[in-house]
């Protein structure tokens, strides 16, 4: 048996594993030990006494697993998130999870243009183990700039948002709630500027889960396994409609949905030990997760540092909605809301769509009229359109009525009768995108959560994550798809912490942020408008009292002449 010893420094330098002899018995649990370490030769040596997690690595997937809890949806947050600790002591920092970018980085105290988020800005001088990254003679390593003596970054991303900060390093502490506590020490970023949705977000900061480029700053991913060598070089993102869960270490086999997980041709597991597999005593048991871990669809990573896979098809009703011959490489990116794609395709799907969106269902006319529309009518027609015609006589009998929000965007009251798309990946694999996945509820309707692409990219967001594990296999470049029944943490579950932004307390705060110069332009007008008014004042009792003075005259004059 073998332990591994998670020793964190008072220094916060991080956390260092050991491993040492321990008997059978897997055992998980925490204690005073005392631990020889040898500085080498036996002089040398010291004794010491620590608080140490001894965590017994059994043959068993749970314990490799290490699971955190995610919160947020589509409607109301537009993102997920966690929490993660930062600094000595800790100060917990909720973080969106990004699999499009790279940086971690969130609002850091003394920013007067960053938002108000779920947790007071991070202070450094709270933190005894924060260190800020400043120039060396006006040069940075990682090729950053230096901008007033400081290291600095520029982040900006696809739909217009942008933060700017500098870096500092900390210890990051990632709390599972199923098997403790990993750390290690981080660059990341202080924000002193947010734009657009970072400025009115919710979460506080960004963690993305992309991986190091080249001279680039060590990304989290790759710190987190680096500094947790016993945990296989593996993660996945499981979403249900309200919370979910980043798992490290693998997947979890039990959350595998047991029918219809992949359609046509099922990938296959890669068999070659990646993923984090059960040793159970019982061959049953054994066989059952075999077969689900069969029915996983997996495919390359088409880009060396980003998670992009190649789609060869987006099949409805049979018909492929690509043109002929036609591959796309999308993003797999967990910080996009909506599933984006190319323009022609999305028309395409739409225009299909919107046929069985049914406004008013006591229109007899208008539903006459589309279950009297053929095949040959279409300009793209159906291969399965019998099925299609189905779909909408279901809509029809169950009155699932449709209405239209924002830019057109189609909502149904129900899932009844609503189609199942087929993504198809290498070797002919389909992907199963189903309704409750790419629609997304908002309030008792389910509206459509896919958009025509920005800038040229293709994007598989949440819509398409959503009641499925995506795996990312790091070690292989493999990326694995396979429908599931996440886990659900809804926000008013999510437990509270001493640092969290307090409305009454920080009411100060925020009017300084964002209102300081509106007072002062209000304050300016106001003085300026007094004064006009004072001078107005002024003008008219100077003016009355030449009119009073000219019409005592006249009627002085009036019976002069009258005489």
């Amino acid at each position: 048996m073998e332990y591994t010893l998670k020793l964190t420094y008072l220094s916060g330098n991080g956390e260092a594993f050991y491993s040492i002899d321990g008997s059978p018995g897997g055992i998980h649990t925490s204690r005073h030990i005392v631990c020889n370490l040898a500085g080498g030769n036996r002089e040398k040596r010291r004794t010491l006494l620590i608080l140490v997690e001894a965590v017994g690595i059994r043959k068993d997937e749970n314990k490799q697993l290490y699971k955190y809890k995610l919160y947020g949806d589509i409607d109301e947050y537009a993102y997920y998130f966690l929490d993660i600790d930062i600094g000595t002591p800790e100060q917990r920092i909720s973080l969106i999870l990004d699999t499009g970018s790279s940086s971690l980085s969130f609002p850091c105290a003394g920013c007067k243009d960053c938002g108000i988020h779920m947790e007071n800005p991070f202070n450094l001088n709270n933190s005894r183990t924060s260190s800020i990254l400043y120039c060396n003679k006006d040069e940075c390593p990682f090729k950053l700039k230096c901008v007033k003596g400081k290291c600095a970054y520029l982040q900006s991303y696809c739909e217009g948002s942008q933060i700017s900060g500098f870096y500092f390093s900390d210890v990051v502490s990632i709390p599972s709630h199923n098997n403790g506590i990993i750390s290690f020490r981080k660059l990341m970023g202080c924000h002193m500027h947010e734009e657009s949705l970072f400025l009115h977000q919710q979460a506080t900061g960004v963690l993305g889960l992309s991986l190091t480029k080249p001279n680039g700053v060590p990304t989290f991913i790759d710190l987190l396994f680096k500094n947790a060598l016993h945990v296989p070089k593996m993660f996945s993102i499981c979403i249900s409609e309200f919370g979910g869960e980043l798992i490290v270490g693998g997947y979890d086999k039990t959350y595998i949905s047991r029918k219809d997980s992949a359609a046509g041709a099922i990938g296959k597991d890669d068999g070659n030990g990646s993923h984090s597999g059960s040793h159970s005593d019982n061959d049953e048991e054994r066989r059952n997760l075999a077969r689900e871990a069969e029915r996983i669809v997996w495919e390359s990573v088409t880009r060396k540092y980003y998670y992009y896979v190649k789609i060869r098809g987006l099949d409805f009703y049979g018909t492929n909605l690509l043109s002929a011959n036609k591959n796309i490489e999308m993003l797999v990116d967990s910080g996009s809301t909506f599933t984006h794609i190319p323009e022609d395709i999305y028309n395409r799907l739409n225009f299909f769509l919107d046929i069985l969106c049914i406004q008013d269902m006591n229109n007899a006319f208008d539903i006459n009229k589309r279950l009297k529309m053929t095949n040959e009518s279409f300009n793209y027609p159906l291969l399965h359109f019998d099925d299609f015609k189905g779909s909408l006589k279901n809509i029809i009998a169950k009155e699932n009525i449709c209405v239209k929000i924002v830019d057109g965007v189609q909502c149904w009251k129900y899932l009844d009768g609503l189609p199942t798309i087929y993504i198809t990946i290498s070797d002919n694999y389909k992907l199963v995108w189903k309704p409750y996945s790419y629609l997304y509820k908002k309030e008792t309707f389910w509206c459509k959560g896919i958009e025509k692409q920005v800038n040229n990219k293709p994007i598989l967001g949440l819509t398409f994550f959503k009641n499925k594990q995506i795996i990312f296999d790091l070690k292989n470049s493999k990326i694995g798809f396979v429908e599931s029944n996440c886990p659900s943490f809804p926000t008013n579950t999510r437990p509270r912490t001493y640092n969290e932004y307090n409305k009454k307390e920080n009411m100060f705060l925020k009017i300084s942020f964002f209102n300081l110069y509106s007072l002062w332009i209000v304050f300016a007008l106001t003085l300026l408008l007094s004064l006009v008014f004072y001078i107005k004042r002024l003008f008219y009792m100077d003016y009355n009292l030449l009119l009073c003075d000219g019409k005592a005259s006249s009627e002085m004059r009036v019976p002069v002449e009258s005489r």
